[in-house]
């Protein structure tokens, strides 16, 4: 069977039957173009609002994100703003309380001081037996006008020298206006003889005044001034010791040295008592009150308490 031959003219002419190879593309690609167009303009209407909408969507979530960092951030910060306040509010009402208070201070000085508010205008004398308590405030005279506040306890001391008498005083302020002196006077303790004529002496060796016969001490006879005497001292150191229901009973001491001091008792029979040193003072005093009661007054009897552990008594004309 034979092939059918070719057209003349155009070798490569196919059978009208059938479209050509570039004839299928064409109408190929001409039925694609408007496939790809919707495609690519429904594509495009669809990306472009979907982009659009993750960019507003990432923007918010940024400002979110930033927000509420923020918001923590400024709640810290707000937490220690408020300590910090209470702190400065609290230490600015101490300082102004501090500062208050010391204002207050120095006002009421500068007043009671340069004004005449607390000024004294009376002063009273107390505790004086053989001082006149007349001749104490005519002494302090010059303190009358001055304020309360800056009355000087050595000023009045300086005042108060030409009194041998006054062992030590005291200041009592009496606002607004008063002003008491309390004033301890030297008590005696001691009869000594000058002269022929009798004095008392306090343990400091003060003659406080002239002896009387309503006065009960004890008499003793020394060499010169009793505060530069060291039997005097002896003496005193004794009688400092005894209580004072035995200092009234007796009637003498004799201090020949620190070691040897002997007294009597008031009455007829004279009781001697042999004291020995100064050493256990308490103990011996109490041993010589117990050996007192057991015995009469009238009993001639010699107390020994110079070892106050082994006491005695003597009897007899001594």
């Amino acid at each position: 069977m034979k092939r059918p031959q070719a057209r003349s003219g155009n070798p490569k002419a196919r059978p009208t039957g059938l479209p050509s190879a570039p004839a299928r593309a064409d109408s190929a690609s001409k039925a694609a173009k408007p496939t790809k167009a919707l495609k690519a303009a429904k594509s495009t209407k669809t990306s472009r609002p979907t982009k659009a909408i993750e960019r507003r969507e990432t923007k918010r979530l940024n400002l979110v994100r930033k927000s509420s960092s923020k918001r923590g951030l400024s709640a810290k910060l707000s937490a220690e703003a408020k300590r910090f306040t209470a702190y400065s509010r609290r230490r600015r009402a101490i300082t102004i309380t501090v500062v208050s208070a010391f204002s207050s201070l120095l006002l009421i000085v500068l007043a009671t001081v340069v004004t005449p508010v607390l000024a004294v205008e009376k002063i009273t004398v107390s505790g004086t037996d053989r001082i006149k308590e007349e001749s104490v405030q005519k002494a302090l005279k010059s303190q009358i006008g001055k304020p309360l506040p800056t009355v000087n306890s050595a000023e009045i001391a300086s005042l108060l020298e030409k009194f041998p008498l006054i062992e030590s005083f005291a200041i009592v302020s009496l606002p607004p206006h008063g002003l008491k002196i309390q004033i301890t006077e030297r008590q005696p303790i001691v009869i000594i003889e000058s002269g022929g004529v009798k004095y008392l002496y306090d343990p400091a060796g003060v003659r406080v005044g002239k002896a009387t016969s309503k006065d009960k001490y004890p008499e003793m006879a020394i060499a010169g001034l009793p505060e530069n005497s060291k039997n005097f001292a002896a003496a005193i150191d004794v009688l400092m010791a005894l209580p004072a229901s035995l200092l009234e009973r007796l009637a003498s001491i004799d201090a020949k040295s620190k070691d040897d001091v002997t007294m009597r008792l008031r009455g007829y029979s004279g009781q001697r008592i042999i004291w020995g040193d100064g050493s256990n003072s308490v103990l011996k005093s109490k041993v010589l009150a117990a050996l007192i009661k057991n015995q009469k007054k009238n009993d001639m009897v010699t107390f020994d308490v110079s070892s106050p552990n082994a006491p005695a008594v003597r009897y007899g004309n001594f």
